[in-house]
């Protein structure tokens, strides 16, 4: 089931307080209108009725979408990501009853993401049917190659969504703004699914998926270490 309740948001430009609605976890199938507004950032931001300041509210939250067996978890800050990674540990009673769900069923995708940016990238990926594991070692590969051929471009982190014309794309993202886009094509996607395979295999069942998971990973995978 979903989980709400109410907080109170103090205003940081005039300083007038107001209620908000904190989703603690969301269940789409019992609450299927809460998925667009995750995706829009709807339910992360407020309006102060006072003066009209937008507010971002930064919160965790327990995202499943039981359709398609997928959890995320929404957990800022380093040390929320740590206790969400715990929370996702099999074999624990206790982390098992602080999550609310039993993951173990067979087929299961269970992710820990850090911002609300990562929370819906990697909402946009499944959303198309791509593989997050896949899409992060395009990541470095394309990242790491414009790098080389164009030293004048710099940015801070690579985004994939899908374009109006059903075109993966890689935004550039520099200070939070995206200020340039790169196409990440077909060919290139299942290339690099069938190149690093094996990786997946054996180091895929992490529950953060991100840049560095890759680079840890290729670096364990080379060296014989763990991930």
């Amino acid at each position: 089931m979903s989980e709400k309740q109410i907080q109170r948001i103090r205003c940081p430009k005039c300083g007038s307080g107001h209620d908000f609605t904190v989703w603690n976890r969301i269940n789409t199938e019992l609450d299927p209108d809460l998925g667009p507004r995750v995706r829009s950032g709807e339910l992360f931001r407020t309006v102060c009725p006072g003066c009209g300041q937008q507010i971002d509210v930064v919160y965790p939250c327990l995202y499943h979408q039981m359709a398609d067996k997928l959890m995320i978890y929404y957990a800022p800050g380093a040390e929320g990501m740590k206790l969400a990674e715990a929370a996702f540990e099999e074999g624990s009673e206790d982390t098992r009853r602080i999550k609310g769900y039993d993951t173990k069923e067979e087929g299961y995708t269970c992710r820990v993401v850090g911002s609300l940016y990562d929370f819906q990238e990697k909402l946009r990926i499944f959303d198309a049917g791509l593989d997050d594991r896949v899409i992060e070692i395009c990541k470095v590969m394309i990242g790491s190659e414009l790098q080389e051929l164009r030293h004048d471009v710099d940015f801070d982190d690579l985004l994939y969504y899908r374009d109006k014309n059903g075109d993966d794309r890689l935004a550039l993202i520099k200070e939070g703004n995206q200020f340039a886009s790169i196409a990440l094509s077909k060919d290139i996607y299942e290339e690099v699914g069938s190149k690093y395979r094996k990786l997946i295999a054996e180091y895929g069942d992490a529950t953060v998926i991100d840049m560095e998971w890759v680079m840890r990973s290729v670096s364990a995978a080379a060296g014989g270490r763990d991930a």
